[in-house]
């Protein structure tokens, strides 16, 4: 015999505000985040706890409780961002439509311009500065969540293709890192060191598409 579950709303109350201040964290910290973010882009990579709280409007010892540390600011940054990249080529790839080579098109266009992009480059010069102050810590975790974010979604766009005869890859990984260096080349080394190398949005598209035919010049 089924139990009767009778409803509490002393419980449901509780439950309710205690995902509504869970929630409201989640905003506040995106904030403090997007301050961070500002931050490095306007002053590169030595800012201190101190300029973060301020920026954000928050005390340093909400920074400390919620983060630990100002490394602790930085990888949450570095996650955040990777879970944003994740979530644009996840729906560009949902998104398109037409032949594997359509789609690996649209994915390329995708990630040239994040590649290219202010947050992603600032997020790169922090863990490059903190890797040369033998600290590679946030440089381990750019390079996890890069393999995680961007190259396991074309990874398995790589197998589709070659399951449906439309291309031949054996080395996945190998593979990806042909598609970017045609897709990028030196265009992000170039963005790192101040040269003005992001592309226009219509050249993007053209870029992707030049870049997987010569891909699929050799794959095919």
């Amino acid at each position: 015999m089924l139990g009767i579950h009778r409803f509490s709303p002393v419980l449901y109350s509780s439950v309710m505000a205690d995902e509504s201040k869970q929630s409201k964290r989640n905003l506040r910290e995106r904030q403090i985040l997007s301050a961070t973010l500002r931050l490095v882009r306007h002053h590169g990579c030595d800012i201190s706890t101190a300029q973060i709280a301020a920026e954000a409007h928050c005390s340093k010892e909400t920074l400390y409780n919620w983060f630990g540390d100002r490394d602790g600011i930085m990888l949450a940054l570095v996650l955040e961002q990777a879970a944003g990249m994740r979530q644009v080529l996840d729906a560009g790839f949902a998104g398109s439509t037409g032949s594997v080579e359509d789609r690996l098109k649209a994915g390329c266009t995708l990630l040239l311009d994040i590649m290219t992009g202010e947050a992603v480059l600032a997020v790169n010069r922090v863990a490059m500065s903190q890797v040369c102050r033998e600290s590679a810590k946030l440089g381990a975790a750019v390079l996890a969540d890069w393999h995680a974010s961007v190259v396991t979604p074309f990874e398995n766009l790589f197998r589709e293709g070659t399951t449906l005869g439309a291309f031949t890859v054996g080395d996945k990984g190998e593979a990806f890192e042909v598609l970017t260096g045609l897709l990028i080349g030196d265009r992000q080394r170039r963005l790192l060191l101040g040269d003005d190398a992001r592309p226009e949005s219509k050249e993007m598209t053209l870029l992707a598409d030049q870049a997987v035919e010569r891909w699929l010049n050799l794959y095919t």
